[in-house]
């Protein structure tokens, strides 16, 4: 039996924390000088030389070079947080965060610069942020904020951080990212009461013949999202064209998709973006009644549950589950539909609070491991969907079985040891 020395350990961690910097910084280097789209992973692996292999060994994705958080990041925060003694939570808070920002502006403007080209990522920036959550919500309960109270600051800073960087262009320099951050941070402190005024005074006044007009339009969208749906689920995205979709709608004007959807990729966002809806209404519920737990099983309720209750709410025959299926096969499709998570806050706070319950497992291990969740949740649902009976009850218990299994079967895979990590 051979063991490893604490030394040896430390230098591998090391090592292996210089290999990841390096690959960063490569990263960050190329995609300034060539742009996003024109830098490979080979190349990146290559300017850090290291194989394409050992890239893969930190970073799931090309984009996950530039976003995923960086290691000790976390740790950064929290001790950013410590440092503030004896200030109002709120304006210590804020503090640390524009900190973080000003050590970590390079990364920080190279992702803006990206992301005005590249707005499909967009959705890397709730993950980005994401991870300083635990720190934050720790500092909080060091201070006596606690539950919900420590949750909706956490939320609300990490909002302002997000929205800002949105409004921000970089080559206004930091100055400028702090000037609306400051703006954002004294929003948040002063509460929303003002911004819904003035809507709630124009909702005031109606147009009966407009109001029938946008009925009707409203009316028309459904069946085209309803329609587009299931021609996709049964035949594929790429081989149904929207000519086909509109007059499967029974539209007159074969243009009806363009003009109330725009194009292809447009009407697929509204799809997702209907069913992300209805499930973040079931994840709220869900979070409400489990957000302190610290079991895993009730975490990875919270994954199922919203997706398998939302099929089964669909009714007999459903096409959703198919759909999802192809858009987690197909990385074209993947890329499309994944801005609809910009609107699921709870589904990251779900993720959030499962990963917390996984503090053995490094943040690699636990993204591949969420990515087989997925897949086998996806998949499962895509495969009972089409097998359901036509009879309403039997089909609900089809569904709530389902469920009933998926939570084992995840909950095990999350638990399952890790061979040779």
């Amino acid at each position: 039996m051979t063991s490893t020395s604490p030394g040896t350990r430390t230098t591998v961690a090391a090592d292996k924390a210089g290999r990841w910097h390096r690959l960063r910084q490569a990263a960050l280097t190329l995609f300034e000088q060539r742009g996003f789209d024109a830098v490979s992973i080979d190349d990146i692996a290559a300017a850090a030389g290291v194989s394409r292999r050992t890239f893969f060994n930190h970073f799931d994705t090309k984009a996950g070079a530039l976003f995923d958080p960086a290691l000790g990041e976390a740790a950064q925060v929290a001790d950013l947080l410590a440092r503030e003694v004896g200030a109002d939570p709120w304006v210590a808070l804020t503090r640390a965060l524009k900190a973080y920002l000003t050590a970590e502006h390079r990364t920080v403007s190279a992702r803006r610069r990206i992301l005005a080209g590249q707005p499909e990522l967009n959705r890397y920036l709730l993950l980005a942020n994401m991870h300083f959550e635990e720190s934050i919500l720790g500092w909080l309960g060091d201070r006596g904020i606690t539950g919900l109270r420590a949750r909706a600051m956490s939320s609300m800073a990490l909002v302002c951080v997000r929205e800002s960087f949105m409004a921000w262009d970089s080559e206004g320099g930091p100055a400028r990212l702090f000037e609306i951050l400051d703006q954002m941070f004294a929003l948040a402190a002063a509460g929303t009461a003002t911004i819904g005024a003035a809507s709630a005074a124009s909702a005031a006044r109606t147009d009966p013949a407009a109001d029938r007009t946008t009925a009707k339009a409203g009316q028309t969208r459904s069946r085209i999202l309803l329609t587009a749906e299931r021609l996709f689920a049964e035949h594929g995205v790429f081989a149904v064209s929207n000519r086909q979709i509109s007059e499967a709608a029974g539209q007159g004007n074969n243009a009806a998709v363009g003009y109330h959807f725009g194009t292809k990729a447009d009407l697929l966002h509204a799809i997702v973006g209907h069913h992300t809806t209805q499930m973040e209404r079931m994840r709220d519920h869900l979070l409400r009644a489990r957000r302190d737990s610290t079991d895993l099983r009730d975490w990875v309720a919270c994954v199922v549950l919203p997706f398998t209750e939302h099929l089964s709410s669909l009714g007999t025959p459903s096409w959703y589950a198919r759909l999802a299926a192809q858009i987690m096969t197909e990385p074209q499709l993947r890329e499309l539909a994944a801005a609809g998570l910009h609107d699921a806050p709870n589904f990251y706070a779900v993720v959030g609070g499962l990963h917390r319950c996984l503090p053995a497992l490094s943040p690699e291990l636990r993204r591949r491991r969420d990515d087989m969740a997925r897949t086998l949740l996806v998949h499962t649902c895509a495969r009972r969907e089409s097998t359901l009976p036509a009879d309403a009850d039997a089909a609900r218990a089809a569904w709530s079985a389902t469920a009933a299994e998926l939570i084992d079967a995840i909950e095990g895979l999350y638990l399952a040891p890790a061979t040779g990590v």
